[in-house]
């Protein structure tokens, strides 16, 4: 029995998205870092060290 050709293949897609950060973070590994603390002030992550753990202050 033949299935339907798949439309939308997600795990192309992440993989796909995993290689390009490798490769844009083994050239610049620094990069990495700038782009986790971009993130962490836009949704509002603290790491356990620091003293605003809370979101909900």
């Amino acid at each position: 029995m033949k299935t339907e050709q798949k439309i939308f293949d997600s795990v192309k897609m992440m993989r796909d998205i995993r290689n390009k950060l490798t490769k844009r973070y083994l050239n610049n590994p620094d990069l990495e870092m700038k782009d986790l603390e971009k993130i962490r002030e836009k949704y509002h992550f603290h790491s356990k060290d620091d003293k605003q753990l809370s979101v909900y202050k």
